[in-house]
């Protein structure tokens, strides 16, 4: 098996713990060092008629939401955000944070400047957003008056309901990593395992792995974005009170065609 956090490939599970754990502080300090961005298949939520979404309350007419991030599901990166890790950052940056197109912090990216970005954390059950699980997710939102996009190509994507989706630009805050495994060398991490793998709306994919990352904190940096393709496979699902654009499964061809349809969409010009 192949650990990426240490660019190795191992026998077993056990010597991969014990290699994690041997560099433990290191990865744990280099990760809380870097500035990453981590996408996810959530879109844009637009509400309707109704002002509640399906168990997301307080949703207002004449906003689109944008959702940046969720809690409590193990992404691609073998992370998992746990519930209020997001709370701190919410409120530090609200109205300080811009929404973007591709993460690139230039004028012509801009999609709503940070006066005009709320942030704002929603909890919901995580079978909105179509994963099959009897647990609840946080939803780390963006909401924007919909006068108040000025980028006019992510206006013509959100107005033609295109398959766009959103992406998080984020340091970690405190960190700690999980291990499947009692041993008692691995006390520490296999306490966090049974604090958190209850909680996990895919506990399956951690029962395989074996192991995780666990984001207590994290904090957004400078802005959130508008990008084409998510990191995390759990997948919203329709609404008849609003208009959620999200990803589906789709072919390699139907991939490429709506990559380079959403890259000349999206594409920056002078």
């Amino acid at each position: 098996m192949f650990c990426k956090d240490l660019e190795k490939e191992f026998e077993t599970k056990k010597e991969m713990f014990a290699a994690i754990k041997a560099s433990k502080e290191i990865l744990l300090a280099s990760k809380k060092a870097e500035v990453k961005t981590k996408n996810n298949p959530f879109a844009i939520i637009t509400p309707k008629e109704s002002t509640q979404i399906k168990g997301i309350p307080d949703l207002e007419k004449g906003y689109f939401y944008a959702v940046i991030s969720n809690t409590n599901y193990l992404d691609s990166h073998g992370d998992v955000h746990l519930t209020n890790s997001m709370n701190q950052t919410a409120k530090d940056q609200n109205n300080k944070v811009y929404y973007v197109a591709d993460h690139e912090l230039k004028v012509d990216s801009i999609i709503a400047t940070p006066k005009n970005v709320e942030l704002s954390i929603k909890e919901t059950p995580f079978r909105n957003i179509g994963v099959d699980s009897d647990l609840s997710t946080q939803l780390l939102l963006f909401k924007i008056k919909n006068d108040k996009i000025i980028h006019s190509k992510a206006k013509q994507l959100i107005d033609e309901k295109e398959e766009i989706q959103n992406s998080i630009r984020m340091m970690y805050v405190k960190i700690d990593v999980a291990f499947n495994s009692t041993d008692e060398e691995y006390k520490e991490e296999y306490k966090n395992w049974n604090e958190v793998y209850p909680k996990l709306g895919n506990p399956e994919k951690a029962a395989e792995d074996g192991m995780f990352w666990i984001v207590r904190e994290l904090k957004i940096v400078k802005e959130g974005s508008m990008v084409l393709f998510g990191s995390n496979d759990a997948t919203p699902i329709e609404s008849k009170e609003a208009d959620i654009i999200t990803s589906n499964d789709a072919s390699l061809e139907n991939t490429q065609e709506m990559s380079i349809k959403l890259q000349q969409l999206l594409k920056l010009t002078n």
